[in-house]
């Protein structure tokens, strides 16, 4: 689920065309482990196309930062899991189509 700040962007047709054409270019395979489960038979391919920058209130109104592909990467869920999920004490989980689903505490 996308921040207050960050919802239009995420539910524009702009970012749509942009990250299917991202992943796409990517021929649908993780950039980091090089899982290919998001082409399914006969279905839709899923996947995650995340900012390497991650969108704050402070750069949504940098189209390099927000549409750039260098700032893009495509990732399967479990290395999108990896990328948002620790830090702090905590862990943030996410369903297949990139939602966060919950967040597991950790004792330190």
């Amino acid at each position: 689920m996308a921040r207050a700040f960050s919802k239009d962007i995420y539910n524009s047709q702009r970012w749509r065309k942009v990250a299917h054409a991202y992943a796409e270019s990517q021929h649908y395979v993780c950039e980091r482990c090089h899982n290919r489960s998001f082409v399914g038979a006969g279905k839709p391919p899923r996947f995650i196309v995340h900012h390497k920058t991650h969108l704050s209130p402070e750069n949504v109104g940098d189209d390099s930062v927000v549409y750039g592909w260098d700032n893009l990467e495509l990732l399967c869920i479990y290395c999108h899991n990896a990328v948002h999920g620790t830090g702090m004490g905590r862990e943030c989980v996410f369903d297949d189509d990139g939602n966060p689903i919950g967040i597991l505490e950790h004792n330190r």
